[in-house]
């Protein structure tokens, strides 16, 4: 066992030793790229790609890629490899083969080793699979002498990985790119062909286009193509067709900018720099080039970067485009340092540094990396990383890496090492007292870096070496050392001082403490101790035993000390400080003795060795090569053994450095150089060690060299424009410098040094590198190297460039008059000798041999060569661009002149005004030349035009301004008078001359703005948010034009805010009154409000203000901060804050609160809701159910009604004492025992916590004993045993809660018996559970009876039930219940002693049935709807959700309370259908919903106006008043406006004004020709639909007047003339006619026999009714007066079915404009013409049906009805509508407004029967139901007269109609006699009330006036039929007096077995639905209630429609049908009349 210990001991100390030497290796380099991939990798799949990822280390790292994610990058067979040395390999593959997650994803390369990690760069790879493609040319043409484009069309799919190399002119021409072309061809960069100065010849000509893969290097030649050359030969103005808008090149790279325009003639080209305060053209320079289209720039710099424009331009005009150049500087990063060593607990700082060029960059995305992984930004402060309190698992690498925003990254290396920590104690012992024999473990843990040792001592000696002792020790995770000493058996002879020692190379430190054990003294052997000389000696004395009293030394015989050196301590032991060898070398004795006098002594030796001392020694100065040296390393002092050894910086001298050691003694050591040389140079170390010490000393020897070539320089050539490097170096002890130096002038003369600047670097190994070299650089260059030995070296050499031609400039123009000399020159520069020619059009040479008008003449300057060319008297044949080429040995360069030849310009054209105003007008022309003529000024001519004075007083009256410095396209001419008509023309000048005048050009100008501020502002409230403005338009003298609009400025009064906000309104432009509803204001607040009128120029004064008030409304907000507090178990206290004063919206008039309990109760008997009013902030609630939950919530009202209620607070009313328990049974279970059990109380008042059993026992009227036994709360029964037999007893029990103890129950008695009956324990009652739930039935008794079930008397079986179960125990178990196993379920019991029976009452709780839902009314946007509740499912109803959804929409839901029974649907789109249905909720679950209504808001598609009222043409504009478009109740959106002049083609084009034009009040067309016949379409929309119309209108003439009438009968007849010319046409033409006009003559007599016969019927059946149309019954309806916030009805889906509402009343003559106000009342009547009522039929649907359908076609796809089907049941139509089907087209207008409304009767439903509040105008159109007055603004002559005779003949042919009814059964029958009226026959009880949805309105008129008008109807019966809409005119005001009498129809109906009335207007009226009184809402199939057959129709203009009503009558839905309400005038009664 001891051997196995030291084993496992050994082991741990050799694992401890290499654990801390491994990582402090000096050995050890973390690792870093020498190949780092590069960001992004393509490749083609046929030729695969590999990244190179290589590092270095040490050891030396692994390489692994790994994914984006992290993930490791595996092999994958024949696609994938990684291979050994770190490369990825992406195979070739096949197209099939591709894998994104492969081909094409981001790859990262990691170099690890033990040392750490680093991560690279984020490498995209993208594989792209080869595709074949093919490539087109482009071609744009341009005219002969201009500049033609060819493109090469790549496909897109591979556009940027293919290039343009070259183009090919056929058949074998080669077209390469180049920066400057030939003068014909030039192929750009980019792949366009520029071909100049095209000719006829050039069309022959083909050319194709050779394109080449980037990656496949598959080259694709496309088809050849041939020049196009454009016959037009005018001035084409540039634009730019290619530009690269974005170029981005690395810094000293080549820059090439593109600009391509197209122009006639070729463009010339600018560029302009954006990079300063303004834009400066760009010079061409030994780096830029400018070459035409191309801007070139050379070794681009970060200066170079910013924005270009080029500007193209000719005489056209000129073109610009913007290009931008980004020129990326490399940026290099360094983290400082790169290797950090930190001692742990310290703080570590890396900072990252981004140079660009030796340059900081400033702040850039900064990304930080630990081991490949990223920091959290928390350590980082921007580019710094903080790493505090350093611990191990700091170390390692970092990186950082610089993201820039192109998207490419850069990134350094840095390692954070640990540095030596001293050792630090974590753990130790304390001193112990013992006594022997127990084990015992001394511990101690230690950290530091190295990670230290620790060693043990006893009392500063080795601890014994015996089995008792065991010593561990290891490392943690965290690098601690932890020691252990364990002792197993401990004894005397163990005691002492026990030290832990920790040291590594940073430091030590240990800790020691004592283990006394108990016994007598001992001291254990003291080994011989060594002590170094000059030290201090601390010797202990190894004493055991405790106690110890005291502690001796003695030496010689002399107790210590004797010496001032020596000091015994209080623990014992002896220091000696310092050590003497002489006098403390000895034997030292050590003895200890206890109190009781019993001692010890030990002795031990100690010897002093005194350590080395080494003399100083150095190396002479001045040491040179070839010299020799020796040194002494002597030691002064020291004991032997003594060793000497010598060191070469740091390492043992080698072998091959020559140097000989030499022992010349023991104490000394000889070194000797015999010839020194540069390796010599370095620290020479003597190190003296003897067991003592080891002593070093350092020397420094330094070996002069002088500098000698490593690379000596040379000549060089480079050629121009190429970089050279000349290379320098030199070595030399010290290490030399090197300096280049280039000569002034000759090779002997002055040199001076070169210096860094841009393209001249001076690199660190001396080498001198020269960019874009330059003639500048040529010459001698001088390299020096010096070091200070000798004089230094240095070498001459000579750089010459090699210079091909260059021109400054790549082109210049020359211009000259037409018929002078050019002169045209270029200078070239380069090495002589240089060749020029002149060439033209970049083809031709000129030779003045064969040219006589050219000469040419050269001559030699000092840098080149000077040319000239002169071609004398120029015309404009010689325009065009001319070529100097210059060519020697080493290349050639051209530049261009482009001559270009003057002549006297051309007049402008397309002179206009450009901006007109009151005072000033801006004109504008275009510039029309032909050459190259240049214009240097335009002179601008202007006078009045007034054509009323003759052309001959206009001579000399014209003014003059120029227009020049630089001349522009555009004048402006000031001064002018307003509104007065001008006459501009201009005149171009040039050098050659002035040219003609435009054409003239005649403006007005515009007037000013208005001067006088809108009159008799009024505003009005009409609801809480609304306000309606009106005014009148200022004094027309003040207006200064026509009105355009009015701006209406409000604001609140009581704000501070002196700003008004502005709403525009349109004006009609006659200056006529305005209004505007001003809606959205805030509640309850006073506004200020002022108006301004505004014109084409701008806006007016400001009106004098008016104030005005909103009207209050409810609190829009709760009351807030809402408490409440228990102040007992029956009163609650609730308080609020009063809702913020901004949200009261009027006077508080106090607060509602409003409660209820929380209860789950099965069907609660009455609604628990109560409210309270109260006007204080604080209300007391008494009289609550005890202990329970209530529901609070609170509103403020005011005088309009109730607020908005809070959150419900939900409040606990307080504890009570409980009621009495429910019930209680005492039954014998025994002769001795009595079972007791009781049902809880009904009212708890609080959590029952206990029950107090109360037993008396009673003999005869003794009570001879009191008993109370507290039970707990759960406990409902108990067994009282051990009773007396044949004894009384009595039980009672009552309920505690916390606060006290409750009511008693009854007294219950028993006498114990041995007789024992069977009796229930159990009780009976309701028991409710949820379905399919179970339910177990108690029926627990005594006396082991017999026992039966039983369910309402039926006797229950085992199994007679399949979901019950009767168990042993008598309890019946009932599963899955259903709703049909409620009921009552008996239980009894018999034992043949007694008998017992039991019953419970089961209730089941199941879902709630649907409720049954109607809708009450629709309006625009809302929808109203009530309901009933059905089978609540035996639980009260929790909540309703509402599911609504528009047609072909998402169905949305919303809860609603259980209280709810309607719901008010709002924020609804106008005129679409929804489909609604509800459901009901209770605690069991959800309802089926409801029956799905389909219900249609109110609102139409629009309307169409009339012609008249709409357009008002002028001369050469047309006036659409917008206004006028009816919108059919739902809002307009916008307008679609074209028009077209009407000329012989039919498929003329139609000119487009917009095709989204906001609503407005009017709109003006421009631009009209006068005296012109037009065709206008127009489109408007809405919501609900879209309606078209054409109009036909023609301008007025020039000066205003009308158009001539053959405009007008060429507009009505088209071509007659052409006919009438024609001879043979004319007579089939007559032909044709004559029969027709026979035709329609036999038509009319057939037709007017046919009236002739039903006129009579009429009148007979007029005669039957006499009677009955002298007694009419007029409901008549009285509104005292109306709220503003009231809504009027406007259509018949805003009347109620009851139709309860009321409507307000008129005062005045009805055919009068009024405004429907407060104060304005109606008198509205109902009429019936009982004679009309008919059997068994009924009128067809309701048009609005149709017209909603047709309308709504395009937003509600499940229409079926044909978009071109007319609506035949319109509202109101113009006269023109009647003829036409589809589009209405109107007549001619050319006139001012005159109405044609037609008097044609609609039906209420279809129109606005009430003026909308808030509008400026109101409709009062005619209605077949309604009032009929006269409308606003129509012409009460154009009155139709048919009205009456339509109505009429309804009424005769309904009443002739047979009955084809059969019942006996028949209501309000006509043929049975004549009913005396309506009011005289509804007056039995019996009765069938009929829901009216339509409120007939009429005037209030008498009954003279109602008979008058009935005996007109009689009269005009017969003569009606005949006559047309044009009646006499001088009837129409009595028509506007007269009611409409409306004739009722009754149908007989069934549903549900009952007869039902239906009673019907004439025409179209919505159908009436009578019913007989009910308590509930029932749903009636429509198709129930369609008529038999159908009604005649009324109207003639819809006879035509007969089909398509016959389509209507089958109309989808449900009619419903409200239930009745109480009776009234406001429903019609119908006695039940017997059979």
């Amino acid at each position: 066992m001891w051997i196995s210990s030291r084993f496992f001991v050994i082991l741990l100390l050799l694992n401890l030793d290499n654990t801390c030497s491994e990582p402090f290796e000096a050995h050890l380099r973390g690792p870093g790229f020498v190949m780092e991939p590069p960001g992004r990798v393509e490749f083609s799949n046929s030729s695969g790609g590999w990244l190179d990822c290589s590092a270095s280390g040490s050891p030396q790292p692994t390489v692994d890629w790994v994914h984006a994610d992290g993930s490791a990058v595996t092999e994958i067979h024949g696609v994938r490899r990684v291979l050994r040395n770190g490369t990825l390999v992406l195979m070739p593959f096949a197209a099939a083969a591709y894998h994104q997650d492969v081909h094409n994803t981001i790859y990262r390369c990691i170099a690890s080793n033990s040392v750490g990690r680093i991560v690279s760069r984020d490498v995209q790879v993208r594989a792209v699979v080869a595709q074949a493609y093919k490539v087109d040319v482009e071609v744009l043409s341009a005219a002969r002498g201009c500049t033609a484009i060819l493109r090469c069309v790549v496909p897109t799919f591979v556009k940027e990985l293919v290039r343009v190399v070259s183009w090919v002119h056929e058949p074998a021409i080669y077209i390469y790119p180049s920066l400057q072309g030939d003068g014909k061809f030039h192929l750009l960069p980019t792949g366009e062909l520029l071909i100049h100065n095209l000719q006829e010849s050039d069309e022959s000509q083909s050319f194709r286009c050779r394109s080449m893969h980037r990656l496949t290097r598959q080259v694709v030649v496309s088809s050849p193509t041939r020049l196009r050359i454009n016959s037009h030969r005018g001035i084409i103005s540039p634009s730019v067709v290619e530009h690269t808008a974005h170029v981005q090149v690395s810094q000293d790279e080549g820059a090439v900018l593109l600009c391509v325009a197209q122009g006639c003639p070729s463009p010339e080209y600018s560029w302009f720099t954006h990079n300063g305060a303004g834009p400066l053209p760009v010079l061409s320079g030994p780096r830029v080039r400018l070459l035409g289209p191309i801007l070139a720039i050379e070794a681009v710099t970060g200066e170079d970067s910013g924005v270009y424009k080029c500007t193209a331009g000719n005489v056209g005009g000129e073109a610009s485009a913007e290009l931008r150049l980004t020129v990326a500087t490399p940026i290099q990063v360094e983290i400082s340092p790169n290797v950090l060593s930190v001692h742990m607990g310290g703080t570590a700082e890396f900072r990252c540094l981004v140079t660009s060029n030796g340059s900081p960059v400033g702040m850039q995305n900064i990304l930080w990396y630990k081991d490949g992984r990223q920091l959290p930004s928390s350590g980082r402060v921007e580019d710094t990383l903080v790493v505090p309190r350093v611990s191990r698992e700091n170390r390692g690498m970092y990186q950082c890496v610089v993201r820039r925003p192109e998207g490419d990254t850069f990134q350094a290396t840095a390692e954070l090492q640990l540095g030596d920590a001293p050792p630090v104690l974590l753990y130790s012992f304390i001193e112990q007292t013992l006594q022997p024999g127990p084990a015992v473990s001394l511990k101690c843990s230690a950290a530091g870096n190295p990670t230290p040792q620790i060693s043990w001592t006893l009392d500063g000696f080795p601890l014994p070496s015996n089995g008792r002792f065991m010593i561990g020790q290891y490392i943690t995770v965290h690098g601690d050392v932890i020691s252990h000493v364990n002792i197993s058996h401990v004894m005397v002879e163990d005691g002492g001082e026990y030290a832990c020692i920790a040291e590594n190379r940073a430091g030590r430190v240990q800790h020691a403490a004592r283990l006394n054990i108990y016994g007598l003294p001992y001291i254990r052997l003291i080994p011989k101790v060594t002590a170094v000389s000059g030290e201090t000696l601390n010797l202990k004395c190894p004493v055991a035993g405790y106690p110890i009293e005291e502690i001796h030394w003695e030496r010689g015989g002399r107790e210590l000390p004797d010496d001032i050196r020596q000091r015994v301590q209080p623990d014992g032991s002896l220091t000696i400080s310092p050590v003497q060898k002489n006098s403390d070398s000895g034997v030292y004795t050590c003895w200890a003795r206890n109190k009781q006098g019993h001692s010890a002594r030990r002795s031990g030796e100690v010897t002093v060795i005194v350590p080395p001392s080494i003399e100083p020694f150095a190396f002479q100065e001045g040491l040179a090569e070839g010299m020799r040296t020796r040194t002494v390393c002597g030691v002064s002092r020291g004991d032997p053994p003594l060793k000497l050894i010598w060191l070469k910086d740091g390492d043992p001298l080698p072998d091959l450095l020559g140097a000989n050691v030499t022992m010349l003694d023991q104490y000394s050591s000889l070194l000797s150089i015999p010839s020194l040389s540069a390796t010599h140079s370095g620290e020479y170390t003597c190190v003296a060690k003897n067991p003592a010490a080891e002593i070093k000393y350092t020397a420094l020897l330094q070996v002069k060299v002088p500098p000698r070539w490593i690379v000596e320089p040379v000549d060089a050539n480079v050629e121009r424009n190429r970089h050279i490097m000349l290379h320098c170096q030199a070595q030399g002890v010290p290490t030399p410098s090197i300096v280049w130096k280039k000569a002034t002038g000759s090779k002997s003369g002055e040199y001076e040094e070169v210096r860094e600047r841009p393209f001249t670097k001076l690199l660190g190994n001396g080498s001198l590198l020269l960019q874009h070299v330059k003639e500048d650089r040529e010459g001698f260059y001088l390299c020096q190297a010096n070091n200070g030995i000798g004089t230094g070296i240095g070498k001459v050499i000579q750089l010459k460039v090699n210079s091909s031609p260059y021109f400054s400039s790549t082109s210049r123009s020359v211009m000259v008059k037409k018929g002078d000399t050019a002169l045209l020159q270029c200078a070239v520069s380069g090495d002589k000798p240089i060749n020029i020619v002149w060439m033209r059009s970049g083809k031709n040479t000129l030779n003045p041999s064969t040219n006589y008008k050219i000469s040419v003449k050269q001559e030699a300057t000092p840098d080149g060569v000077s040319a000239e060319l002169q071609i004398r008297t120029v015309d404009a044949t010689d325009s065009g661009p001319y070529f100097c080429r210059a060519s020697n040995l080493y290349g050639n360069d051209q530049q261009l002149v482009q001559l270009q030849v003057q002549e006297p310009p051309l007049p402008p054209s397309v002179l206009e005004a450009a901006m007109i105003s009151s005072r000033s007008v801006n004109i504008k022309w275009q510039p029309k030349t032909l050459g190259t003529g240049d214009v240097t000024k335009y002179i601008v001519e202007f006078r009045e035009a007034d054509h009323s004075l003759p052309p001959a007083l206009f001579v000399d009256q014209w003014q003059q301004i120029e227009v020049k410095d630089p001349p522009h396209f555009n004048a402006m001419i000031e001064n002018l008078k307003p509104a007065t008509r001008y006459a501009f023309r201009v005149i171009a000048e040039g050098s050659a001359g002035r040219s003609a005048p435009s054409q003239e050009l005649i403006v007005r100008t515009e007037p000013q703005r208005p001067a006088g501020p809108p009159l008799s502002l009024s505003a009005r409230p009409l609801s809480s948010t609304e306000l309606l403005i009106s005014w009148v338009a200022p004094l027309p003298e003040l207006r200064h034009g026509d009105i355009q609009g009015y701006n209406v400025g409000y604001k609140l009064s009581s704000s501070g805010n002196t700003a008004y906000n502005f709403t525009s309104v349109s004006g009609d432009g006659d200056g006529g009154n305005g209004e505007l509803l001003l809606s959205g204001l805030a509640k309850f607040a006073r506004y200020t409000v002022v108006v301004q009128a505004f014109n084409q120029v701008g806006p007016g004064p400001l009106s004098e203000p008016t104030a005005a008030q909103t009207m209050e409304d409810v609190p829009s907000r709760p009351p807030e901060d809402v408490r409440c507090a228990a102040l007992s178990s029956q009163s609650l206290q609730v308080s609020w804050q009063p809702p913020p004063i901004y949200h009261t919206n009027g006077l508080l008039q106090g607060y509602k609160l409003i409660f209820e309990p929380i209860i789950d109760d099965i069907q609660p008997s009455k609604d628990e809701v109560e409210s309270r009013k109260t006007t204080a902030l604080t209300m007391v609630l008494t009289g609550l159910r005890k202990y329970t939950n209530y529901s609070i919530q609170v509103l403020a009202h005011t005088r309009m009604g109730d607020g908005v209620v809070s959150k419900p607070l939900f409040c606990h009313s307080e504890e009570d004492v409980p009621e009495a328990p429910a019930d209680i049974k005492v039954v014998s279970s025994s002769s001795q025992s009595l079972y007791i059990s009781w049902l809880p109380p009904n009212e708890p008042n609080g959590v029952i916590t206990k029950y107090s059993l109360y037993t008396r026992v009673v003999n005869g009227r003794e009570e001879l004993n009191n008993e109370k036994r507290s039970l707990p709360s759960q406990q409902a029964y108990y067994e009282a045993k051990g009773l007396h037999p044949h004894m009384e007893y009595q039980f009672w029990v009552t309920a505690s809660t916390r606060v006290g103890e409750g009511k008693s129950s009854r007294v219950s008695s028993q006498i114990t018996t041995n007789r024992i009956p069977a009796r229930i324990i159990s009780f009976g009652g309701p028991v409710v559970r949820p379905w399919r739930s179970t339910v177990t039935l108690p029926c627990t008794a005594v006396g082991k009876p017999k026992r039966e079930w039983f369910k309402s008397d039926v006797a229950l079986r085992q199994g007679g039930l399949h979901n019950s179960q009767l168990l042993d125990s008598g309890d019946l178990i009932i599963s899955s219940l259903q709703l049909a196993d409620g009921g009552n379920y008996s239980c009894q019991v018999d034992n043949g002693i007694g008998t017992d029976r039991l019953t419970h009452t089961l209730i089941v709780q199941v879902p709630p049935t649907a409720p049954v839902l109607y809708v009450t009314s629709a309006t625009s946007s809302s929808i109203l709807m009530h309901w009933k509740c059905g089978f609540t499912g035996n639980a009260p109803i929790t909540g309703y959700t509402l599911f609504y959804r528009r047609a072909n929409g998402n169905t949305d839901e919303m809860q609603l309370s259980r209280h709810a029974s309607s719901h008010e649907l709002k924020g609804l789109m106008c005129g679409s259908t929804y489909q609604i249905h509800l459901s009901a909720q209770n605690k069991v679950g959800t309802s089926p919903t409801s029956t799905i209504l389909h219900v249609r808001t109110q609102g139409q598609s629009p309307g169409h106006p009339a012609s008249t009222a709409l357009l008002a043409p002028n001369s050469t504009s047309l006036l659409v008043r917008l206004h006028s478009w009816p919108d059919n109740g739902c809002p307009l959106l916008y307008f679609v406006l074209q028009y077209r002049a009407v000329t012989d083609d039919p498929d003329a084009e139609w000119v487009l004004v917009s095709n989204a034009l906001k609503p407005q009040r009017r709109i003006v067309v421009n631009n009209l020709q006068p005296s012109t016949l037009y065709q206008l379409r127009m489109e408007a929309h809405n919501v609900a639909g879209i309606s078209q119309a054409e109009f036909n209108f023609v301008t007025l003439t020039k000066d205003g007047d009308p158009p001539p009438p053959e405009i007008m009968h060429r507009g009505r007849s088209g071509q007659t003339t052409v006919i009438f010319a024609n001879i043979n046409l004319l007579i089939p033409t007559i032909a044709a006619v004559s029969g027709m006009f026979c035709t329609i003559i036999m038509i009319i007599v057939c037709y007017r026999h046919k009236q002739s016969q039903i006129q009579k019927e009429s009148l007979e059946n007029r005669a039957n009714s006499e009677a009955a149309q002298r007694e009419r019954y007029y409901a008549t309806i009285h509104k005292v007066s109306m709220q503003n916030n009231d809504k009027i009805p406007e259509t018949s889906e805003d009347i109620s079915p009851y139709a309860t509402f009321q409507l307000s009343e008129a005062g005045g003559n009805m055919s009068q404009p009024h405004h429907g106000g407060p104060a304005n009342t109606l008198l509205h009547s109902f009429m019936y013409h009982e004679r009309a009522l008919a059997e068994g039929c009924s009128s067809p649907p309701p048009a609005a049906s149709k017209n909603r359908r047709r309308h709504s076609r395009k937003t509600e796809p499940e229409s079926e009805e044909s978009e071109s089907d007319q609506d035949q049941l319109t509202s109101s139509r113009t006269e023109s509508s009647n003829q036409h089907e589809g589009k209405i087209k109107h007549s001619i207008i050319y006139h001012g407004a005159q109405s044609s409304t037609s008097s044609d009767l609609s039906p209420m439903s279809e129109q606005k029967s009430l003026p909308r509040r808030g509008r400026s105008r109101y409709h009062h159109q005619q209605y077949q139901f309604s009032t009929n007055t006269t409308p606003r603004h129509h012409n009460s002559n154009k009155m139709n007269n048919n009205t009456t005779s339509n109505t009429n003949t309804t009424a005769t042919n309904t009443t002739a109609t047979p009955s084809t009814s059969s019942n006996s059964n028949k209501i309000l029958s006509p043929r049975g006699g004549n009913l005396k009226s309506i009011s005289s026959t509804f007056k039995s009880q019996d009765s069938i009330q009929c829901h009216i949805p339509t409120l007939v309105k009429s005037p209030s008129i008498s009954t003279q006036q109602q008979k008058q008008f009935h005996k007109q109807q009689l009269q005009n019966s017969s003569t009606n039929n005949s006559q047309h809409s044009s009646s006499n005119p001088n009837s129409s005001s009595l028509k506007q007096q007269q009611p409409l009498l409306i004739t009722p129809k009754l149908h007989q109906l069934e549903a549900n077995g009952q007869e039902l009335l239906g009673l019907d207007g004439i025409g179209n009226s919505p159908l009436v639905a009578c019913m007989p009184p009910s308590s509930q809402f029932r749903p009636i199939p429509h198709k129930s209630i369609m008529p038999a057959h159908e009604p005649p129709h009324h109207h003639n203009h819809s006879q035509q429609s007969h089909p398509h009503q016959q389509q209507q009558q089958q109309h989808p839905g449900t009619l419903l049908n409200p239930s009745t309400a109480m009776l009234s005038s406001k429903f019609f009664t119908a006695p039940t009349l017997p059979k």
